[in-house]
């Protein structure tokens, strides 16, 4: 596990200049069509002042929720793919990786009316992060998790948790290194939500116009009552 983690990480550094293109030329046709707007709107939904987008990369959706009038922070483990953000401007920046952020969460402020991972969750082992942003939130906080709908990557393979490999086919050009990344059921979603101390509060399904079927999953949970400070 240690070592899939490891590359990982090591990904989003070797493959961070062609993921910079592939968003900002708008190559992924799923974004197009469907996500980005649905996880800006599901922030906006909840008109927060004070975001933090985890797992920031090149810094689009911190663009995008400051040009609301939001004030953001964004935070990714890749300095490569921070720095690109940080010349696109639009909110602070910070290099930090997930193992950090749960040893030292209020590094990177506190008090967040939203905190986004889009598409960011990727590792086996979860339930310490989400402790740790969980930490983070203001009291009426909303943690918003957007994910791969666990039934749009099944139809060759099993549905159950389990490793999987990302090898950017259609997303352009110039990727180096494969991505390993860890599916997750549906019901694993909500349990890792649950032992985190945290309840759902709103579930989203965007859907592919042509096709009719879920391309992404957005969970929106809140500190359970026993949980807050």
């Amino acid at each position: 596990m240690k070592d899939l983690e490891r590359q990982l990480e090591q990904s989003w550094i070797t493959n961070a200049e062609a993921w910079t293109q592939s968003v900002r030329e708008k190559q992924i046709e799923s974004r197009k069509l469907v996500t980005d707007q649905a996880v800006i709107q599901e922030v906006a939904r909840h008109r927060p002042v004070k975001v933090l987008d985890v797992g920031c990369g090149e810094g689009w959706l911190v663009r995008a929720l400051a040009e609301k009038g939001m004030e953001v922070v964004g935070i990714d483990g890749s300095n490569e793919l921070i720095k690109q953000a940080q010349e696109s401007g639009g909110g602070i920046f910070y290099t930090v990786n997930y193992t950090d952020l749960c040893n030292n969460p209020k590094q990177v402020g506190d008090q967040f009316d939203a905190i986004v991972c889009n598409f960011s969750i990727l590792s086996e082992v979860i339930v310490p992060l989400l402790q740790a942003l969980s930490g983070l939130l203001s009291k009426q906080g909303v943690l918003i998790i957007h994910t791969l709908h666990p039934f749009a990557v099944t139809e060759k393979e099993r549905y159950e948790d389990g490793w999987r490999k990302e090898n950017f086919q259609g997303m352009g050009e110039g990727y180096q290194a494969e991505m390993p990344w860890y599916f997750r059921t549906m019901s694993s979603w909500l349990n890792d939500l649950h032992h985190a101390g945290l309840r759902l509060v709103h579930c989203k399904e965007p859907i592919h116009p042509q096709t009719g079927k879920p391309l992404s999953l957005l969970l929106t949970a809140q500190k359970a009552a026993d949980h807050e400070n």
